[in-house]
């Protein structure tokens, strides 16, 4: 059945409220260590192995024929970038075990994340990439088809190096990109991640930690320069698909940091940055402390013999009679305290208005697990009422919105699409699911 919890009192028994403070109470300098580690954590070499994989078996399959070759470079794109904006969000969420893009819809999952991912890493060094051009226009030092087909040598021209704006322009952008990056995976569009104004938004809001981000960043991309060189040594190597898989792993491993530090960003700052509410970025002033005393076991019989009881249900009727007048008088801290302890018994005897109105405050009061098992009975206790798809429609925001449950929050939604068509709820569902069609 699942468990709840609320805070009470271990003297006066009386409902507490817990003390929150901001995440920001531990620095994000001191969370920064712990980021940069995660490609050699368990979970993130689990995640390396598998995009690693799938990288090499895309590039593989490339012949010789361009046009048959773009499918693959395409699909492995889109591998590289869904996995890197999945990464941030995971660690936005604070989740230990990143959550796999689903690859579900071609479109949404690998193409778009694929143009995405290359428009904004491509778009923040265009002014210095029209510098490049205009000074090898006017030094005749390279065709165009030399330009295109190896970019590292046009770009190793003697007059690049002596020019100061090409130069200034090419640091620009790389002071840019993280930013970009960021706005990149809050919107998903690429529009808003390459406006300079978001990037700039984005540092103010940020404060000191930005120019902490920024530095690590130009640490990364120095040590990713040398990766790739490192990477394109091992592919010299002699020996049968082993190069491939080295030089794939040696190119992720910078990005797959960098992913992490974005995601910790968003997981300290994502409220100034309205990625999410603030609420949401409270957490207990004791973390993980556990209470110096055990409350006593919700146990119906047990408390009603102890207490001298001799009609055990009849004390169920009770409490839930208190419970109802709780509701009808939006006493939410005593309702949801009453509910807590009433979920545990058998043949619970409470209205689907009442299961809907502890699912809502729940919700409001940051309880998910205890908001989603209330919202669960309202739909299953009555389906053909009137307050089962309302029920639903909540049900799926909080698996979405607040518990990151993407997968169930769809199926919620399709659910309300087959059972309860041509209604609101039925309407509210279409919308959410519609960039999915």
């Amino acid at each position: 059945m699942g468990t709840v919890e609320y805070a009470v009192c271990s003297r006066c028994g009386g409902t507490a409220d817990v003390l929150l403070r901001h995440r920001s109470h531990r620095s994000l300098a001191a969370r920064l260590p712990g980021a940069l580690r995660f490609p050699f954590t368990g979970p993130g070499l689990q995640t390396l192995v598998a995009v690693v994989i799938a990288l090499t078996v895309l590039r593989l399959a490339v012949v010789g024929i361009v046009i048959i070759a773009v499918l693959p470079l395409t699909l492995a794109l889109g591998v590289f970038w869904a996995s890197f904006f999945a990464l941030v969000r995971g660690a936005a969420r604070g989740e230990e075990e990143p959550e796999a893009p689903g690859f579900s819809d071609i479109v949404r999952d690998n193409l778009a994340p694929g143009l995405t991912g290359l428009c904004v890493s491509v778009g923040v060094f265009v002014p210095a990439l029209v510098r490049a051009w205009g000074l090898l226009e006017s030094a005749s030092s390279a065709d165009v088809l030399t330009r295109v087909a190896h970019p590292v040598v046009t770009l190793s021209a003697p007059v690049l190096w002596t020019d100061p704006l090409f130069w200034g322009l090419a640091v620009l952008g790389v002071l840019w990109l993280p930013w970009a990056l960021l706005v990149a995976a809050m919107s998903r569009s690429v529009l808003a991640a390459l406006n300079p104004l978001r990037a700039l938004a984005c540092i103010r809001a940020v404060g000191r930690d930005a120019r902490l981000v920024t530095g690590v960043f130009l640490l990364l991309t120095l040590l990713h320069g040398a990766l790739h060189g490192v990477a394109e040594a091992v592919l010299g190597l002699p020996i049968v698909l082993v190069p491939r898989l080295l030089a794939e792993a040696l190119t992720c491993l910078v990005p797959f940091a960098a992913a992490n530090v974005l995601g910790l960003v968003l997981y300290v700052h994502g409220d100034v940055l309205d990625y999410l509410p603030a609420r949401d970025f409270l957490e207990p002033a004791l973390g993980d402390t556990s209470p110096m005393q055990a409350p006593p076991v919700l146990n119906a019989p047990v408390r009603a013999e102890a207490a001298g009881v001799e009609n055990p249900e009849a004390a169920q009727a009770a409490q839930e009679a208190e419970l109802a007048a709780a509701v009808e008088a939006r006493d939410v801290a005593k309702a949801l305290a009453l509910y807590g302890a009433l979920l545990v018994l058998p043949r619970l005897k409470v209205s689907p208005a009442h299961h809907l109105f502890i699912g809502q405050a729940a919700a409001v009061e940051g309880d998910f697990p205890l908001s989603v098992k209330a919202l669960e009975a309202a739909a299953d206790s009555a389906p053909d009422a009137p307050t089962a798809p309302r029920a639903l429609v909540l049900l799926a925001r909080v698996q979405g919105e607040k518990m990151g449950n993407t997968v169930r929050a769809e199926e919620i939604y399709r659910y309300i699409l087959h059972r309860y068509p041509d209604t609101e709820a039925a309407r509210f569902a279409h919308a959410r699911l519609a960039p999915a069609a």
